[in-house]
Parts: structure tokens; C-alpha cells; sequence
């Protein structure tokens, strides 16, 4: 990667491994989230010694320069109908093993002409076993197609932020459970100069007013899922979604089996839903899910 070594790398990768599972040993009685954060702030580290931060941010420059970062907020909640923004990821602590043969621009394809609106990408590569490699390969497809791309990961420094972009992604994703108030403000301002509008999501009321206040967000996703403790319910996005101004994307996550809870989502104001769990493991081809899920009128 940039000049870097396969062999430096991956010995990085090794070294974080082994102190990952040293500190979930000592940590049992932390969350999840708070074992994923923790790993990867690891990780960040070990990018920084492969390519340094003044590096990562020419890299996202030019790749500005090379191809400017399709609007996330206008290919979603643009239509009469819901706009799927569809996942791919090998794994999560919530399902486990979903695919490990993996071929992100093959599902990158069926995704874009199944009628994803959107692509999430996982990169987290401790629990969900993504790389940036993923982003990179399913944004060569998806922008020939015209479809946007989010990087999924879990975001507390700006390197990330840059990292994503020249990548290939066209936005990536702000959890308000992981970051400060001050943190979010920061990132998003970073985001935004990029060309980038983030996806800020909220799982609670007094999250949404920190992403309501510390800035102006245009897109706000609302998980079903409690990243704590991994339980789900779709009563959360009809609870919150009250409270969202007009003007403001909403973006239900999580918990979406089929075109009925999509249909519900709807109903409760979602003009946009992110899938991934049920993709992932829908028997054989997802097109039909994605294409009944594009198909609920909002």
C-alpha cells in the first residue's frame, strides 16, 4: 500500500491482533463498543507508521482532484420511494460468520443493479474482518455506475476520515455514542471540507441532540441497534425520528428483514434505510430483498 511493504504490514496487523485479544481477555466486562474502539485505535496507530498523516492527506486531496465525491445527500431520500443503502461485510459481533468469501466487487455489482441507492462498506477489521481493500474495490464499481459509496467503520481521528476518501468513498459515518461532543464537531467540519456529508448516526434522544446542536447535519441515521449491547428494536427509529427536523435526511439502520419493516420504517418517516444483516444472509441472490425494499413509497 503506497509504497509500503506487504511484509511491515502485516506484521502491524499481527502485533495489533495479539494485543486485541490481550485486552479483551482483561477487559470482559467492557461493552462491545467499547472493545471495538479500543481496537481501532490499535489499528490507526499502525496505519500511521505505514503511511503518516501528511501522506494520507495528499492522498485524499488527490483523489479529490481525481474524482470529485458524489453527493451522498442527493443520491439518498431523492425519490418517491425508499432509497436502499446496501451493506457488505463478512462478519459482526451481532451475527458472526456471514461470508468469508467475500468478493466485494461482485457484490458491489449486484448491489448497484439490484437499485442500491447506496453502498455501505464495512472496514473494520477486528470484529466485522473488513479492509480498506473492500472500500477501494466496491468503489471502483459502484462510481461506474453512479452510485454513492459510505465507508462503515467506526471514526474517532480525522487520519480515518482521509484514509476513507482516497479510498473511494463519498462519505463516511459518524457515531455520536463514540465520540465527544467536541470530537464530532471536529470530524465533521473535516468531513465536510473534503466534499463529504457524513452520515451521523444516534441510537438515543439525548445522542440526537448532540448531533442536532454541535452542528448542522444534513443526513441523521438512526440505529435499531444498541452498539452496547447489540440488542435490536425498530421501535427505536419511529421514536426518534419525531424529533428530526424536516429538512434532515432520515435514515433508519438496522433490524430491516424485509420490505415490511422497510414499509414501516417508511411510515415512521424514513426516506432512506441501511441493510445489511438480511443481505448478507438472504439465500442466494439479494437483488430481489433490495429490489422490494426500493420499491416502499415513502
Amino acid at each position: 500500500m503506497m509504497g509500503v511493504s506487504s511484509l511491515v504490514l502485516n506484521l502491524g496487523w499481527m502485533l495489533v491482533s495479539e494485543r486485541v485479544m490481550s485486552t479483551d481477555n482483561h477487559n470482559a466486562s467492557s461493552s462491545i463498543l467499547d472493545r471495538i474502539v479500543a481496537a481501532k485505535r490499535k489499528r490507526i496507530a499502525v496505519d500511521k507508521i505505514a503511511v503518516g498523516p501528511g501522506a494520507m492527506v495528499r492522498a485524499a486531496g488527490a483523489a479529490n482532484e481525481k474524482c470529485s465525491a458524489l453527493a451522498f445527500d442527493d443520491v439518498i431520500g431523492s425519490d418517491s420511494s425508499v432509497s436502499v443503502i446496501a451493506e457488505m461485510k463478512r462478519s459482526s459481533p451481532s451475527a458472526g460468520v456471514m461470508d468469508t468469501t467475500l468478493d466485494p466487487a461482485q457484490r458491489a455489482e449486484t448491489y448497484c443493479r439490484a437499485g442500491a441507492a447506496a453502498i455501505s462498506v464495512l472496514t473494520e477489521e477486528d470484529f466485522f474482518r473488513g479492509t480498506i481493500s473492500d472500500l477501494e474495490s466496491a468503489a471502483e464499481v459502484a462510481h461506474r455506475h453512479d452510485v454513492a459509496v459510505l465507508e462503515k467503520d467506526f471514526v474517532v481521528d480525522e487520519y480515518q476520515i482521509f484514509q476513507a476518501r482516497a479510498a473511494g468513498a463519498d462519505t463516511v459515518l459518524l457515531i455520536i455514542a463514540i465520540l465527544d461532543p467536541v470530537q464530532y464537531g471536529d470530524l465533521y467540519a473535516v468531513a465536510r471540507g473534503l466534499g463529504m456529508e457524513p452520515l451521523v448516526e444516534v441510537f438515543d434522544e439525548a445522542e440526537l441532540e448532540i448531533a442536532l446542536t454541535e452542528t448542522d447535519p444534513r443526513i441523521v441515521g438512526v440505529n435499531n441497534r444498541n452498539l452496547k449491547t447489540l440488542t435490536t428494536s425498530l421501535d427505536v427509529f419511529p421514536r426518534l425520528a419525531k424529533r428530526i427536523p424536516d429538512d434532515v435526511i432520515k435514515v433508519a439502520e438496522s433490524g430491516m428483514r424485509s420490505a415490511d419493516d422497510v414499509k414501516r420504517m417508511a411510515d415512521a418517516g424514513a426516506q432512506a434505510v441501511l441493510v445489511g444483516e438480511s443481505l448478507m444472509t438472504a439465500d442466494g441472490d439479494p437483488s430481489e430483498l433490495i429490489s422490494e425494499m426500493a420499491g416502499i413509497c415513502v
